[in-house]
């Protein structure tokens, strides 16, 4: 770890990540069409340890927390569309990540990569099934590979572990054996930080909008020492 970095990390301390994302049940009912399916207890914006709980609760369907998820990520309305045109292939993932069946975030991950690569999950990139994976299965320590928690990964170990294409995303050069290694690395900072992994990863994700010290620090050093 680049001990300058990790050090304003330590500094900064947890955060609050606070309520993020969109109105789950106004994100689902555009994707839907005003359906009775939704959940209504999903009319709110959730944190993140409200979305843990609610996606822990079996009596929650796959569908109900297949949109908490991506609203509480902010998904783009239009991927959502395409992906909710394509159920039939992501529901079967979902059913065997609640149900325990994949036993450690490689063979997770490379559930998703494999049906993406063939073209079956329009709209899901890595920064969101590996969100997915985060929620709908604690237990596998998987962490969500997105832009900013993937930049920091880089920037605390001075090497570009995850590849970010020039608009941000991470992309599909990204496959598991990055993605393991990519989790380690937190696996690791969480043990600098005395704290559980799922709660690392808090740390570096930060908060958006110029309110997250961490991120702002990202911005500023990220182009410069990498």
């Amino acid at each position: 770890m680049n001990q300058i970095h990790l050090n304003v990390l330590i500094g900064i301390g947890d955060n609050d990540q606070g309520y993020v994302g969109n109105n789950s049940l106004k994100w689902g009912n555009y994707i839907l069409g005003n359906t009775e399916t939704i959940d209504p207890y999903l009319d709110r914006r959730l944190n993140r340890y409200e979305l843990f709980d609610y996606c822990q609760n079996l009596n929650n369907d796959n569908i109900n927390v297949l949109i908490a998820i991506l609203s509480w990520g902010g998904m783009n309305r239009r991927y959502g569309l395409l992906l909710f045109n394509n159920l039939n292939h992501i529901l079967p993932i979902i059913e065997n990540l609640r149900g325990n069946q994949y036993g450690n975030r490689i063979t997770a991950f490379e559930s998703f990569q494999n049906l993406r690569t063939q073209g079956l999950l329009p709209g899901l990139g890595i920064g969101y099934f590996t969100k997915l994976i985060c929620f709908l299965a604690p237990n596998l320590n998987g962490y969500i590979m997105d832009q900013w928690v993937s930049k920091s990964v880089n920037l605390l170990t001075d090497e570009r572990i995850v590849t970010i294409q020039n608009g941000g995303w991470v992309n599909d050069e990204n496959n598991s054996t990055i993605y393991e290694t990519f989790c380690n690395v937190i696996d690791e900072l969480a043990e600098l930080l005395n704290c559980e992994g799922y709660e690392a990863e808090k740390r570096i994700f930060s908060v958006g909008r110029g309110q997250g010290l961490w991120r702002n620090y990202l911005i500023q050093n990220y182009n410069v020492h990498l």
